[in-house]
């Protein structure tokens, strides 16, 4: 297209090329993130035969629950007849859910303190907060090193390390909930002191339900954290086989499957079963990102 042509395109024509454009480059984009999860559906669903007769990746198999019903049947490390995924499961959710709700709640708390009052060192104390961010306290060996002088990783597992820090909120999460809180109008909650309202009474009736949307946005990656933390079962509870959470019981079954001769179905269908979970959880919580645009507006 020459110069001449281009000075003659209509504005309306130069906007429907760049939504073209940026629809194009969207679907691409969208494509290279859905590929590889879309191999993992296929390959999960893949017979053993299949995989065993083809020289690739078997595009179009004849659907089959072979992978899946492997994960259950072949597992070693059942607990009393009940198999490890279940009890993982089990085990991920109560100490996940446990240490992210409270946690959650602590650091809202926090930030609304900082965010709505005034006492002395103030801003130390937030200055502190922002720091503790760059302190790996609870990473690797300088985690496993700091609970074992607590006692909390002498004779053998403890959920203790994966479960007590959390319950005291994360700097993160008061960095990220504070500007949201500090945006809201001190006028509704002046009012709500006029009318005899307390700290806490204020925050659960009035700045918790205008600020949903932040706070269930932290749930969410709080909760993911806490859901896909591989590293922190393996090393607090490997010894422990009824406390295992599902990653770690995912990760034994697996190992054992393959290394017996089993084939990729079996690893891809384990992941699909862990990663269900979280599908179903952000199916239920993205719309209030959607609608939380204006959730806390006040009418003047």
């Amino acid at each position: 297209m020459t110069n001449v042509e281009r000075k003659k395109l209509s504005p309306k024509t130069k906007n429907v090329l760049s939504k073209c454009g940026t629809y194009f480059g969207l679907i691409v984009y969208f494509l290279f993130l859905f590929l590889p999860f879309l191999v993992v559906i296929i390959t999960s669903f893949t017979s053993d035969a299949e995989i065993a007769n083809s020289k690739g990746f078997v595009w179009f198999p004849h659907l089959s629950g072979e992978g899946y019903r492997m994960v259950f049947e072949f597992d070693p490390n059942k607990v009393n007849g009940v198999p490890s995924l279940l009890i993982g499961f089990f085990n991920t959710m109560w100490q996940t859910l446990l240490p992210t709700v409270t946690g959650l709640l602590v650091s809202g708390l926090a930030a609304y303190a900082y965010a709505k009052y005034d006492f002395p060192g103030k801003s130390k104390f937030f200055a502190s907060i922002i720091l503790m961010m760059t302190i790996p306290v609870s990473a690797g060996i300088t985690g496993y090193l700091f609970y074992g002088m607590l006692g909390w990783t002498k004779g053998g597992a403890s959920v203790l390390p994966l479960i007590v820090p959390g319950l005291f909120g994360s700097a993160g999460m008061i960095f990220f909930i504070y500007p949201y809180l500090k945006a809201l109008p001190d006028g509704v909650l002046e009012a709500a002191k006029i009318d005899g309202m307390g700290f806490f009474g204020i925050f659960f009736r009035i700045v918790f339900p205008l600020s949903m949307p932040v706070f269930l946005s932290q749930f969410l990656f709080g909760f993911v954290g806490g859901y896909n933390n591989y590293s922190g079962a393996l090393v607090y509870l490997a010894n422990q086989r009824s406390l295992w959470t599902l990653q770690l019981a995912l990760n034994q079954l697996v190992t054992y499957i393959t290394g017996a001769g089993g084939y990729d179905n079996v690893a891809c269908a384990a992941a699909i079963m862990a990663l269900a979970p979280l599908v179903i959880l952000y199916c239920f919580v993205q719309k209030y990102f959607i609608e939380g645009v204006t959730v806390g507006s006040v009418k003047g």
